[in-house]
């Protein structure tokens, strides 16, 4: 997913959000380490896990993924920071490596959780609700995933959404899962969690 597609999309459906919310959230407001079972108005699932907290990751989201953690996911590049329509981002430019990816993060304080998204699903023509480490995420993009991109959202609190955009390389060098590349973001957002949750 080249930057300025993601950004579009970001800016699309994620921002528009501001619009309608007045942008009243503060951006890095912590969260509490308690679960929460507060009720959804369009339709997203209950957080069953603790809240994380993401307040000391949003003025540097390349600190979401350890040197270990990339290691395991086969990344051998480190992470540039750079702006995005939410703020502060994280890229990781590793399409020229074994991993042949391109992908970033950032922590979306601004939507005002998954129920927004939720709220504003009908914009995406690929919406698939899923599970990342028991927390609950969607894949929400603006083309079908045989395009070897793609972007999952998961919800860490009741307010705060981890977003990960990615694009594995096309071409004869294509990786052998460009077909099928929301699994990989699925992956790197295990670790964002393990990563919140204070583990290594």
């Amino acid at each position: 997913m080249t930057a300025n597609r993601l950004h579009r999309l970001v800016a699309a459906g994620l921002c528009a959000g501001l619009v309608l919310t007045g942008c009243a959230t503060v951006a890095g407001a912590p969260t509490t380490a308690t679960t929460s079972g507060s009720a959804s108005q369009h339709g997203a699932p209950p957080l069953a896990q603790p809240e994380l907290d993401t307040s000391r990751f949003v003025p540097d989201p390349c600190r979401l993924l350890t040197e270990p953690q990339l290691a395991q996911l086969g990344i051998t590049v480190a992470g540039k920071p750079e702006e995005s329509p939410l703020g502060k981002a994280c890229r990781w430019i590793a399409t020229d490596t074994p991993a042949r990816i391109n992908f970033s993060l950032n922590i979306n304080t601004q939507l005002g959780g998954l129920d927004q998204l939720y709220g504003r699903k009908d914009i995406f023509p690929v919406w698939q609700p899923l599970e990342v480490s028991g927390y609950p995420a969607v894949i929400a993009d603006d083309d079908d995933q045989k395009s070897g991109e793609c972007q999952v959202n998961v919800a860490v609190s009741n307010t705060v959404l981890v977003p990960v955009g990615l694009h594995l390389k096309s071409g004869a060098d294509k990786p052998p899962d460009f077909a099928d590349p929301c699994p990989r973001g699925v992956k790197i957002l295990e670790q964002v969690i393990t990563t919140l949750k204070g583990g290594s």
